[in-house]
């Protein structure tokens, strides 16, 4: 069936429609390889970022408890709650890069591969998938950075009209603001770039992609705006059973009712704790999608701003010529 259909070439001018034809064409085509690896990889790793998000957010609502009842702070309470933090964010962030890697590496074998993912091996995807993780990282840290560099600017722009008037202060917080979202938005097309090119640095992937970003401006927030709202709703749903839990067990905590009965059982948080490995794999779907129509975009801006695909095509017919 993967044989019948044509390649899918990220890199040719596409409309609006097009775009969102082809990030969900890509994965209707693709998604049992997709869904397998998926499960393997991603599936324990929500497992393990589960157990620290829930723990993170049972932590808090221990401290919020603390507050609520006089009998003052409890120093054990708050250390575990730091180190629930600090482990959630550690375990989210190798989620992110495995996550971001796994994508990727998929894209790359879809061009490089005859059979695009069809009979994938685990011994096919592993060098591309340590390929893309090691990149993702670079490529975080790089944004990292520059975004710090970006916020110090702003700020210090903020600080130096507010010194001159309050109102005008106040005022350069929105156009900041919108600002930033001008400038930040085309970043996303820094990752498909880095991920996609190994002749580009990382700095160098940024500002590729902030060019051909800010050239397809539009495109880039619509589409991202599209896909938000779909990946959105699949996240709402993946979410909503976790959600309404946690709700159901702040408002016992905060009323400081300690025998809650069901609601303070260890059924219960086990309950819940399987409710946030499913918020949790809906969030990476959501985020295998997004990643996808970026690189679509980025397919589009190559061709349409540096005419990419007609180079690509011309360099075919050349080794066609030559045989």
């Amino acid at each position: 069936m993967q044989q019948n259909q044509p390649k899918i070439e990220f890199y040719r001018t596409r409309t609006f429609t097009e775009k969102l034809t082809d990030t969900f064409g890509f994965l209707r085509e693709n998604w049992k390889p997709m869904m397998k690896y998926f499960i393997y990889i991603m599936l324990p790793i929500s497992i393990v970022t589960a157990f620290f998000a829930n723990h993170f957010f049972n932590g808090y609502l221990s401290i919020i408890g603390m507050f609520e009842s006089s009998s003052g702070l409890d120093n054990d309470r708050l250390i575990k709650f730091g180190l629930s933090t600090l482990g959630a964010i550690i375990v989210s962030v190798m989620a992110y890069l495995v996550l971001v890697g796994l994508v990727y590496a998929m894209i790359r074998l879809y061009h490089l591969r005859e059979e695009r993912l069809k009979n994938l091996s685990w011994g096919e995807l592993k060098p591309h998938l340590w390929h893309c993780m090691k990149r993702s990282l670079w490529l975080m840290l790089a944004g990292l950075l520059l975004l710090v560099v970006i916020g110090g600017i702003f700020i210090l722009v903020f600080m130096g009209i507010a010194s001159i008037n309050r109102i005008l202060g106040l005022v350069s917080v929105i156009l900041l603001y919108v600002l930033a979202l001008v400038v930040i938005l085309p970043m996303s097309l820094a990752a498909p770039a880095y991920m996609l090119e190994d002749d580009l640095g990382v700095f160098g992937a940024y500002l590729k992609g902030m060019r051909l970003g800010f050239a397809t401006w539009g495109g880039v927030f619509a589409l991202t705006f599209v896909v938000g709202i779909i990946t959105g709703v699949v996240q709402s749903f993946t979410m909503l059973p976790w959600y309404g839990l946690s709700m159901v067990k702040m408002v016992v905590t905060v009323a400081n009712k300690q025998d809650g009965g069901f609601f303070n059982s260890s059924l219960f948080d086990f309950i819940q704790y399987l409710t946030c490995i499913l918020s949790c794999l809906g969030y990476f779907v959501s985020a295998v999608i997004t990643m996808i129509g970026l690189t679509v975009q980025y397919g589009h801006a190559c061709d349409k701003i540096d005419g990419v695909g007609v180079a690509r095509n011309i360099e075919k017919f050349d080794e066609f010529d030559n045989l």
